[in-house]
């Protein structure tokens, strides 16, 4: 194709001038845009070319025009080619035809969608190819006001939110644009045969095989009987939903950065935050939470955020739901979302779990690096001639001093095991299993088998990060001191 040329002058009739108001009032385009039409060869396109040809010397638009060919319909399809080149011929407008196998393009994983949809998807996939190749500022389509209220029959009858009732925006994406949008299907034939210019009739939209031409010409009509000005209602409605809309997703997304947290194999959210916001922003943390994870920006479905909503929210810890791709489980007061992909072990994963089950071995003195967490263990031996430990550092969660004449053994950093028990400081000598205690501390299932473990044949030492056990810990009387520090990953390199 040609680069978009500029038209000859002419003079804008009335009804592109009041296009062109539309235009500047939402900002679909500037002057001096180089713009790509949609061409089906319909009484929309043809109409949207014609009107931007007129209003091309006064915007300084520069205008190509692309049609696409599914071959579906065989030689009435290839005409509808033809009819569109001659068109650009007589407007003098560069012009493209690509040729889409939808055969093809339903092979590759779509033969689940409609037909209709398969062959919107793969016009978009030309169009931005085409138009990116162009250069093109903006990419007009002639969807009008009887498709968008067309849109929204249909969305009603799906049940829809108000994304959907919002239905069909003028601009999308910052490069497609609908400048026709606020016109009627009427006034648009009005104005063609005013003009005096053709277009084609696509035969298969008179076919009450797809639920739009059921609604076009069933249920828009009898709606028409009740209401004279049911189109401009839905117009209006869905200009106040798309509003509210905006709103809510604005909302949706500060509430999603408040409650939510990104973390290395998911996204975590609080559950108690996410309960407190009103049940339309949950259902937004959730979608925004899901997109995140699965990256479909068209869903999810509302029965997979409320499957969430209903089985997670007031159920107890443990329970965990698959839905679109994401392994969500509620762990005590969080939820935790994983993919699927992210949840199943990889077996580089599984090779680092297996061998941190076994135990590594943590030499004194040295740093071991833990491959569950990425965090490193630095170990160290200290000699007090006076009896003191008061040169060794303060015990904390991430530091534990030992008395070193109290262990004998090897030292071992490992992940848990059932049945491992240990005598946790500050419980006067009793024992407990270890399982018992991440349960007190609320720690997630999945962060359990994390965590490491530093242990002798006498027994372990220390939970690392939570709690020592009070056996092996220095005392007053200890001379020599066995300091181990867990480091964080960005840490490690300073510990020297």
């Amino acid at each position: 194709m040609n680069r978009p040329v500029a038209v000859q002058p002419t003079t804008p009739t009335l009804f592109a001038r009041r296009i062109a108001a539309g235009v500047r009032a939402g900002k679909l385009f500037a002057p001096g845009d180089r713009l790509l039409v949609a061409l089906s060869g319909g009484p929309d396109s043809v109409a949207l070319l014609s009107l931007l040809v007129e209003l091309a010397p006064s915007w300084d638009l520069r205008l190509a025009a692309l049609h696409v060919n599914y071959g579906l319909r065989g030689e009435e399809s290839d005409e509808d080619a033809r009819f569109a080149a001659a068109l650009c011929d007589r407007f003098s407008v560069p012009f493209q035809c690509e040729r889409v196998s939808l055969a093809r393009e339903g092979a590759q994983g779509r033969q689940r969608s409609s037909l209709q949809e398969i062959a919107r998807e793969a016009r978009y996939e030309v169009l931005v190819r085409a138009g990116r190749k162009l250069g093109v500022d903006k990419i007009a389509l002639g969807h009008q006001a009887d498709d968008q209220a067309e849109t929204l029959l249909m969305w009603m009858l799906r049940g829809a939110g108000t994304a959907g009732l919002a239905g069909i925006p003028p601009i999308r994406e910052s490069f497609f644009i609908r400048p026709l949008l606020q016109v009627s299907r009427s006034e648009i034939l009005d104005y063609l045969k005013e003009r005096r210019v053709s277009f084609r009739s696509d035969s298969s939209n008179d076919k009450p095989l797809y639920l739009r031409n059921r609604v076009r010409h069933e249920l828009l009509p009898m709606l028409k009987r009740y209401n004279p000005a049911i189109v401009a209602t839905l117009l209006r409605q869905a200009d106040i939903l798309r509003e509210d809309d905006l709103c809510l997703e604005q909302w949706g997304r500060e509430q999603t950065a408040r409650v939510a947290c990104r973390e290395r194999d998911g996204v975590v959210v609080d559950r108690a935050g996410l309960l407190a916001l009103p049940v339309a922003l949950q259902r937004r943390v959730i979608r925004s939470v899901l997109r995140q994870l699965n990256g479909n920006e068209n869903g999810p479905t509302f029965g997979a955020v409320a499957t969430i909503l209903d089985r997670l929210i007031q159920s107890r810890s443990g329970s965990v739901v698959t839905v679109e791709g994401v392994r969500v489980e509620r762990t005590y007061a969080r939820l935790r979302f994983q993919s699927v992909g992210q949840s199943d072990p990889s077996p580089r994963t599984k090779a680092r779990a297996q061998a941190a089950s076994k135990g590594l071995v943590l030499a004194v003195p040295s740093v071991l690096r833990w491959p569950l967490t990425g965090q490193s263990l630095r170990a160290g031996l200290a000699t007090s001639s006076t009896g003191s430990v008061a040169s060794a550092p303060t015990p904390s969660r991430r530091v534990a001093v030992f008395d070193a004449d109290r262990v004998t053994g090897a030292l071992v950093v490992r992940s848990w095991k059932p049945g491992d028990r240990f005598s946790p400081s500050g419980m006067q000598g009793r024992t407990k299993k270890l399982q018992d205690y991440f349960a007190d501390i609320k720690l997630p299932r999945l962060d359990r088998a994390k965590v490491p473990l530093l242990a002798t044949p006498e027994g372990i030492l220390w939970v690392c990060g939570y709690r020592a056990d009070h056996r092996f810990l220095a005392t007053s009387r200890t001379t020599r001191t066995l300091t181990v520090e867990l480091l964080d990953e960005a840490s490690e390199g300073g510990a020297g």
